[in-house]
């Protein structure tokens, strides 16, 4: 049995169990198929059934009462508390039996189990003073019922605690006991309530337990509110005759808890017109059980109901970013949202595909081809989503020392909010979307820092592009080599072809604010040295002059010509040397003064 709607969505969707602002609940993602459990019922009264250790327990008319009517017109038929196995499905594989340590005289049950403490939650019967049975009829004035705990010792259930708040004169019944055993729902028919019997609520703190509060107006009505549970996500469940929505007698509710949300009846495909009560979810979320009056086999009777996710169909389309066209044959990976891959397509020739989905669940949809990557988008209320595939740059980025031109490893490169760490050789690979601009930053310990923009227009589209990125030491007084920076002959002005490697010095320093150098020129050894020496010096004003003009603080810049008197090889005065040698002493460095 399956609920359908359909969702029209693109890929790389979110989906969650808030769509278009509602919050749904277990039973808002589920449809019921409900079946009556013939091995576990009688031709008498069979109710509340609970989860206990892997078994399915719940009360029943005592056995050497079945169709005894002279005792039943005595009213001398009394609940005992019964089990049996059941499979992974809720099916019972075993004979009903009695539960070692009941058995006793008067009512026992509903239960309520506890795992993290190992403790059995009881409704049992509260004999008080006075005569119980009087000229052979019970005499339910003096019979009432009464909250215990029980322990499991040797096989067997015991008495371990009495519930401090039980009262001979009323009586507290059908609990129900959180996962963690400190908060108790229960029914009473205390005086000062809302009705004929509401629910309660006790919390353990240190071993104690407190006061029992009143559930409230929202929950409680003039009429019965009885068999609370703890259902699945938080829910709690419960019986009612009083809330307008109601489709007979008692009718199965649920409602969010401890939060203040008004019950909601769980609906037709549950309730009937007769008694339906006492409903319990098994933790997987499959399976359930409840009790109901309606016509079956006997009085009450133990029914079985099967959770069926409802499911949506997901249609989407695969498309381009650039110019929104289809694309054939990506593949679609449906995962859910710890990023396991559920189920993977192909998109047809319209780009199109189709998943079937659980509704509530949360799931993520991506697509890829070669060259080709997708985007992630949340729903966000829209019930079409255009989700198109981007173009993927390969970018590899190879950090070098400026001065001595060897790779740098281990230096960090921050981009797309992520960090990666060059290798020996100081590369690192990228991936970038074709149509964003991104921002490279490169950290290495010792070295100034260094950013840059990238984006596609600073490389040829899916070309696999080497960038090279070069970091200065941070070093006082140490000097680096400004390539290819050339003059007109015997003048001082700079040539066009020299901008690029100055540019590098002016980034370096607008990226150090606090960054202060010394502008050094060198002539070789031709000309007189008073010239070169005027000469150098012009030509580092120059240099100076145009970091300037392209934004560079004056008072950082410190210009010096120092002509011919720092060669670096034999070329001196008067030494016979080939152009090349010559070149080697024509140089423009910097100096670091301070940072």
């Amino acid at each position: 049995m399956k609920r359908k709607t359909t969702t029209i969505l693109l890929l790389f969707i979110t989906l969650a169990s808030t769509v278009n602002g509602q919050q749904y609940n277990f039973f808002d993602l589920v449809d019921y198929k409900v079946r009556l459990l013939p091995s576990v019922n009688t031709v008498e009264s069979d109710i509340s059934p609970a989860f206990v250790k892997g078994e399915l327990y719940f009360s029943s008319i005592r056995e050497e009462y079945f169709g005894n009517e002279r005792l039943q017109q005595r009213n001398m038929s009394f609940y005992d508390v019964y089990s049996t196995e059941i499979d992974s499905v809720g099916n019972p594989v075993s004979l009903r039996k009695l539960v070692p340590g009941f058995g006793n005289l008067y009512h026992e049950g509903p239960v309520s189990w506890c795992e993290a403490t190992g403790e059995l939650f009881v409704t049992l019967s509260n004999v008080i003073d006075g005569d119980t049975i009087h000229h052979g009829m019970i005499n339910e004035e003096h019979v009432r019922l009464r909250l215990v705990i029980m322990k499991e010792t040797d096989g067997k259930w015991t008495v371990t605690e009495e519930l401090p708040f039980n009262r001979d004169n009323y009586h507290f019944a059908h609990p129900a006991v959180s996962v963690t055993g400190d908060t108790l729902i229960f029914s009473s028919d205390m005086r000062r309530g809302y009705g004929k019997s509401d629910l309660y609520m006790s919390v353990r703190e240190d071993g104690k337990w407190s006061r029992p509060q009143n559930l409230g107006e929202m929950i409680n009505t003039p009429g019965n509110e009885m068999f609370p549970t703890f259902g699945p996500d938080g829910l709690l469940l419960f019986s009612s005759d009083g809330h307008e929505e109601n489709y007979g007698q008692m009718d199965i509710y649920y409602t969010n808890f401890p939060h203040h949300i008004s019950p909601v009846n769980a609906g037709r495909k549950l309730n009937t017109a007769f008694d339906d009560f006492g409903l319990v979810v098994h933790p997987s979320k499959e399976y359930g059980y409840f009790s109901s009056n309606r016509p079956g086999r006997g009085n009450d009777d133990i029914y079985h109901i099967e959770f069926i996710p409802v499911t949506e169909t997901l249609n989407g389309k695969v498309s381009t970013r650039y110019n929104g066209e289809p694309v054939s044959d990506a593949i679609v990976y449906l995962q859910d949202c710890n990023g396991n891959v559920i189920e993977t397509k192909q998109s047809g020739i319209l780009g199109n595909f189709e998943f079937e989905i659980q509704k509530g669940l949360c799931y993520r949809l991506m697509a890829e081809k070669e060259g080709f990557q997708s985007d992630l988008e949340n729903l966000a209320g829209r019930n079409i989503v255009e989700l198109q595939l981007k173009q993927i740059l390969k970018y590899q980025i190879q950090v070098l020392d400026f001065g001595d031109g060897k790779s740098l490893p281990e230096a960090d490169v921050l981009c797309l909010e992520e960090k990666w760490e060059t290798d020996t050789s100081g590369l690192v690979r990228i991936q970038f979307d074709s149509l964003m601009v991104y921002n490279v930053h490169v950290i290495k310990e010792g070295y100034f820092d260094y950013s840059k923009n990238v984006d596609s227009t600073y490389f040829t589209m899916g070309a696999n592009v080497v960038d090279t990125i070069q970091l200065f030491k941070k070093e006082r007084n140490k000097n680096f080599l400004l390539k290819n920076i050339n003059y007109y002959f015997d003048r001082w002005r700079i040539m066009p072809e020299s901008e690029p490697e100055l540019q590098k010095l002016i980034k370096l320093m607008k990226d150090n604010p606090s960054l202060k150098v010394e502008l050094e020129t060198h002539t070789d050894s031709r000309r007189e040295d008073e010239f070169n020496l005027w000469l150098s010096q012009k030509r580092a004003d120059s240099i100076v002059e145009y970091l300037v003009e392209n934004g560079i603080e004056k008072e950082r810049l410190t210009a010096k010509g120092y002509g011919e008197t720092r060669l670096l090889n034999r070329c001196a005065n008067g030494v016979n040397c080939s152009e090349a040698e010559h070149l080697v002493n024509r140089r423009v460095e910097f100096k670091i003064l301070g940072f």
